[in-house]
């Protein structure tokens, strides 16, 4: 437990061609230290621009896995710390995307996923020994 939080968040906000959709996504912090996740948000931005909603859409899983891959970022996180933060910023805009591009809350929109559509969710990566996607 934090004795002196002073809770603040990093907020992201996805452009896209559409004027009228963005996403919005936000990762907390308990204070001090809220700007170094907003500069890894901005240090992964390279690895949105140019890309479509649709590559996220398609496979959410090896998405992440191309976030959490930046071959000069890696050696910070990926996936932990401030750039997991950062990410889970990043990542929550994109399903925030993807929900409002489908006129649905997130809630509806997952829930509606078939079995398929939940495997593209996971990066195999790290289970893969133990469970692989033919197998899930």
């Amino acid at each position: 437990m934090s004795p002196d939080p002073d809770y603040s968040s990093a907020y992201v906000i996805l452009h896209t061609d559409n004027p009228s959709l963005e996403g919005h996504g936000h990762s907390f912090t308990i204070g001090r230290g809220t700007e170094i996740i907003c500069v890894a948000i901005k240090a992964h931005q390279h690895l949105l621009i140019g890309h479509t909603l649709e590559e996220f859409i398609s496979n959410p899983g090896a998405f992440w896995h191309h976030l959490t891959s930046d071959s000069q970022l890696r050696w910070i996180g990926p996936e932990k710390g401030a750039i997991h933060l950062a990410l889970g910023a990043i990542v929550n805009a994109l399903w925030d995307l993807y929900a409002k591009r489908e006129g649905k809350p997130l809630w509806r929109l997952i829930s509606d996923f078939t079995p398929e559509e939940f495997l593209k969710c996971i990066d195999f990566r790290y289970i893969s020994d133990v469970i692989t996607p033919d197998e899930a």
